[in-house]
């Protein structure tokens, strides 16, 4: 399963999608974020099944190379 992870480091600053983790569940994905966020002010993990889009995504391969991104494993 795939977590998208919002996140900011400071108050004055918005929280914003920061990457992917990819998991078994979802104690492992936060597990994850906490190992690779642990000095960040707020981290938010979202389901990829719970999101509802609108618009996109396309797929990677048709995506511009600075607007993909690593899926953390």
């Amino acid at each position: 399963m795939r977590y998208f992870v919002f996140a900011r480091q400071e108050y004055d600053k918005p929280v914003a999608r920061q990457g992917v983790i990819a998991a078994d569940d979802a104690d492992a994905a936060g597990a994850k974020a906490r190992e690779r966020f642990e000095d960040w002010l707020e981290v938010r993990l979202v389901p990829e099944e719970s999101v509802q889009w609108i618009v996109g995504p396309l797929p990677a391969e048709e995506l511009p190379e600075s607007e993909r991104e690593e899926v953390t494993a």
